[in-house]
């Protein structure tokens, strides 16, 4: 199914992947899922392709910017890219609850990126999954994700 070991546990704690407990030797339990069990929680817990992300819906390939990144000038001292209702990738500025186009934030008030959103790939094989919401005002300074591992 794709999960960690540590979500497999969770899953069997909160019920949604039903285990039988099993004694192990004198103090360890192991757990048994059954292939009827397996495929109801495969079924249950792998999210539709309408669940998953699309890379457009955060990230615009045609002017190399993505959902909350940060940006800066001279004039304005942050900027953060979001959809407006129409779906149109542009400038937030939450200081003044302001929204501009990319073109405006570029052009009229020299906005620039704070940071790259590229960045190498990490040595750690593992992976994580991070759900952040895309219709609503996020607390953005918790936003490094970015900074740390790119798009």
């Amino acid at each position: 199914m794709g999960l960690s070991v540590q979500s497999v546990y969770k899953y069997i704690q909160d019920g949604s992947i039903k285990a039988e407990a099993v004694p192990y030797g004198d103090e360890r339990t192991i757990y048994v899922i059954s292939e009827t069990a397996y495929e109801e929680a495969e079924k249950s817990l792998k999210p539709s392709e309408t669940q998953r992300p699309k890379k457009y819906e955060y990230y615009d390939s045609k002017n190399d910017i993505v959902l909350y990144q940060r940006f800066h000038s001279s004039k304005i001292p942050e900027a953060r890219v979001v959809r407006n209702e129409d779906n149109v990738f542009g400038f937030f500025l939450p200081n003044i609850l302001k929204w501009l186009t990319y073109e405006e934030g570029i052009k009229n008030y020299t906005l620039r990126p704070s940071y790259s959103i590229h960045q190498p790939p990490l040595d750690y094989k593992g992976y994580v999954e991070l759900q952040l919401p895309k219709n609503e005002v996020v607390f953005f300074p918790s936003l490094t994700i970015y900074i740390k591992a790119g798009v």
